[in-house]
């Protein structure tokens, strides 16, 4: 009886460990990122990315740029995505840039910067140019990722406790000025006076 207890302990404690590693694992999230010119009626797909929530690792999946086709005045150009925030399940988040920052320039390289929330979700995207060149990768094309956490604001430190001095005045009183710190100004105007004061007529 001994050996089928301590068998069936092992088999529980091993069972055990699988669940809590199915349940736990560490899932990547995938975004489709989008753009859409002002000239369009619907936006279009420009890069699909993953990252880790954890580890903030995050990587290119595909990488579809737009062609830039109005060369002689560069529109405007949404850059964003598709979230939801409980009212509206399809509500657009982004920011506005120039064809040359969606489409990339000589030297320089779109950069994505995802916005995460407390949930380790994007919920704002911006583009930018970056003239970060890829010592990795030098001939790739596709965008460079940049995941912004969000991070809590400074605190207020409310119920202060206010100090005092043992006679009850305050210790942070500012210091009473001098009497020509006060009245420096009867001074300049009394020796403006004697300055410009009319001479005896000859």
């Amino acid at each position: 009886m001994r050996p089928s207890i301590v068998i069936i302990s092992i088999l529980s404690v091993i069972n055990s460990y699988a669940q809590a590693t199915t349940l736990h694992p560490s899932q990547r999230v995938s975004t489709d990122i989008l753009y859409w010119p002002i000239t369009s009626s619907e936006p279009s797909l420009f890069a699909r990315v993953s990252y880790d929530p954890t580890s903030l690792e995050s990587n290119v999946i595909s990488y579809s740029p737009p062609i830039a086709v109005h060369t002689e005045s560069p529109n405007l150009v949404r850059v964003g995505l598709y979230s939801s925030n409980g009212i509206d399940p399809k509500q657009w988040s982004g920011t506005l840039t120039s064809w040359p920052a969606v489409a990339g320039s000589d030297g320089q390289r779109p950069m994505l910067q995802l916005y995460l929330d407390s949930s380790k979700k994007v919920y704002h995207v911006a583009l930018t140019l970056s003239s970060l060149e890829s010592t990795i990768a030098p001939n790739t094309t596709s965008p460079i990722m940049k995941l912004i956490p969000l991070e809590a604001g400074p605190r207020p430190h409310l119920n202060r406790p206010v100090v005092v001095s043992p006679d009850g005045t305050n210790l942070e009183d500012v210091a009473e000025k001098t009497f020509f710190q006060k009245y420096w100004w009867v001074f300049l105007i009394i020796t403006f006076l004697a300055m410009s004061g009319s001479g005896e007529e000859q």
